[in-house]
């Protein structure tokens, strides 16, 4: 009884703290513009690239945030959804949704960090920018979608399709990522 009490409001706090609004507009170390909802960058990804690393293992900071988001995307909202426990009528679906609008936003939040390391080295920025950028609008309009529980299934698979090829740029450019 105590642990449910409890859960109720952390969840709560989770979906309004690391949520995205999606009208509000969102930068990425002062480089581009991006609108939650798929809006597209308003300059191109060459022109903020540094030449040099800005930050220390921003690598290996880039690739722990993106696998706890792919890893929270799975758990929560794809392994759900296929099993069809959101589905309308089935048991535990509310439960579920709560965990899954609770999971995207934690997702959003890995994923807004990953985008400022993605600017501070030249490597990833050159290959992972773009990509990046499309799949937290992706996520960040999934999240609010589930948020209220009116959600198309097939922006579930079109996702786990962003993050599937997200992981194959990522593994041509040398950084390989799991999931945690």
């Amino acid at each position: 009884m105590f642990r449910k009490i409890l859960v109720i409001p952390v969840l709560l706090l989770a979906l309004t703290a690391c949520g995205a609004s999606k009208n509000a507009a969102t930068t990425g170390s002062g480089a581009s513009a991006y609108v939650a909802g798929g809006a597209q960058p308003t300059t191109t990804a060459a022109a903020v690239c540094p030449t040099a690393a800005t930050k220390k293992f921003a690598k290996t900071r880039f690739v722990a945030d993106v696998g706890l988001a792919f890893g929270s995307f799975h758990r929560y909202i794809l392994k759900p959804y296929q099993a069809g426990t959101f589905k309308q009528g089935a048991p535990g679906r509310t439960k579920a949704l709560v965990k899954a609008a609770a999971a995207a936003a934690f997702s959003v939040n890995r994923l807004n960090a990953a985008r400022k390391l993605v600017n501070d080295d030249p490597t990833l920025c050159k290959t992972l920018k773009a990509p990046l950028d499309a799949l937290w609008a992706k996520l960040s309009a999934l999240t609010g979608k589930l948020k209220s529980g009116n959600f198309d299934p097939n922006e579930i698979t079109s996702t786990e399709g962003a993050i599937e090829g997200l992981r194959q740029n990522a593994g041509k450019s040398g950084v390989q990522i799991q999931d945690k």
